[in-house]
């Protein structure tokens, strides 16, 4: 019984120690990362075009503000108003820098960043604010620009290196688990014979003996002679 505990125990402990292990060098892993793994991820070569959809709002709010953000900064201001005559919008440009283009279409409204370099990577937010009729509302899209030539290559990169690390966690706990069964199987047969052994003993120990033969007196023996 002894043996089958220590056994027990050093398993339980080489398990504590891979997953503190696992633990560690995930949260490692999570430092080191500065994506956000909730966003859409677009990959676009370099001098390349990526549009930048905005939260979609019905023609009967009358005017609507569509702002667009790169890294939580404003680098477009679109106002736009209720079309009487045609369905859909019209939009005046307020702000806008350099390489982003307002796309209208109807009802839908969108940013393009064209020419894009290794300065236009980061996480890019379109926002709709409905000014009137209040209440005032706000909705937001967010996607996450990388540019292919650098991003995109160590993304992909940095996933086969973790699709391997999860391989190879795998089969760790295949192999531990297979040697923790054999030396547990191995242990309680061990313990099964010597308990039979002690359970032998004790019966031999505890056997009653029997009566010892009386010892046959040597020589002629005279019977008695009786008289009457």
């Amino acid at each position: 019984m002894r043996i089958v505990q220590m056994i027990k125990m050093s398993v339980c402990w080489i398990l504590m120690i891979l997953l503190g292990c696992r633990t560690s060098h995930a949260t490692q892993s999570q430092s080191n990362c500065t994506c956000n793994d909730h966003l859409k991820t677009v990959c676009e070569s370099h001098r390349g075009t990526v549009h930048v959809q905005c939260p979609n709002v019905t023609t009967e709010k009358s005017e609507v503000r569509f702002r667009l953000y790169k890294d939580r900064k404003i680098i477009s201001s679109l106002s736009c108003s209720r079309n009487k005559t045609v369905y859909g919008w019209t939009c005046t440009s307020e702000s806008t820098e350099e390489g982003v283009s307002p796309n209208i279409k109807h009802t839908s409204v969108s940013f393009a960043l064209t020419a894009l370099t290794n300065s236009s990577q980061g996480i890019y937010s379109c926002e709709s604010t409905i000014e009137f009729p209040p209440p005032f509302t706000k909705s937001t899209l967010s996607i996450l620009v990388l540019v292919h030539e650098y991003q995109c290559m160590c993304i992909e990169d940095s996933n086969n290196v973790n699709h391997g690390f999860h391989w190879i966690w795998i089969l760790v706990a295949v192999l531990l688990l297979i040697y923790s069964l054999t030396v547990t199987i191995i242990a309680s047969v061990v313990w099964v014979k010597m308990r039979r052994m002690d359970s032998q003993s004790d019966y031999m120990n505890t056997k009653p003996r029997g009566p010892r033969e009386r010892r046959k007196k040597k020589g002629i023996q005279n019977p008695i002679q009786r008289h009457f």
